[in-house]
């Protein structure tokens, strides 16, 4: 047995009011499918919105921008989620990349309140401010929401699973200082 689209829209509002009830849940019932058509949605929900409230909706290319968003959020859902689970592999967690698929497909459920924000920020000032405050606040609760979800999937701790979201801003930031620091070195060996 499948899961349903009353499974679809329960999910959808567990993460949005009670997210400890969906990522903590023991009797999950993980689809890929049902995961690859929540990102789709939520894409297709931000682009259209956005396309709304900027005009862009008119222009002659804004399907084709349409479905390479939508591609686009699929591809950095699938290969972010497989670079979270290589990093929980390099430290004996991983294991389960259906799990972490799955609710990281449903982490960015909050990104479908920038539909309403958008028409917001056109409003004034006023707006603008309170719309963009707003989308600060929506961007911290996806963060909160990825931490729940590798806390999930990986059954590791708060601190951690936060630590796992950042380590690829840590990473690159060690990486450029020392791709910085090789290539002077470089240049001042060829430079005498």
């Amino acid at each position: 047995m499948g899961i349903t689209f009353n499974d679809f829209f329960e999910n959808i509002y567990c993460v949005i009011f009670s997210p400890r009830k969906f990522f903590e849940r023991e009797d999950i019932k993980i689809s890929l499918r049902l995961a690859l058509f929540t990102v789709m949605i939520i894409a297709a929900v931000v682009k259209i919105a956005s396309g709304v409230s900027d005009g862009s909706i008119r222009e002659k290319y804004f399907i084709l921008l349409f479905i390479l968003n939508i591609f686009g959020a699929v591809c950095i859902w699938f290969f972010t989620s497989l670079f979270f689970e290589y990093i929980a592999k390099i430290f004996d967690r991983g294991g389960n990349p259906a799990k972490i698929l799955y609710y990281t497909a449903f982490a960015p459920v909050p990104y479908m309140f920038f539909a309403p924000l958008n028409l917001i920020k056109n409003i004034g000032d006023f707006g603008y401010i309170l719309s963009s405050n707003i989308e600060l606040i929506i961007y911290l609760w996806v963060i909160f929401l990825y931490a729940y979800s590798l806390r999930a999937a990986y059954k590791i701790s708060f601190p951690r699973a936060f630590m796992l979201i950042f380590l690829p801003f840590i990473a690159s930031f060690f990486a450029l200082y020392w791709m910085i620091g090789i290539i002077h070195k470089i240049w001042y060996i060829f430079s005498i």
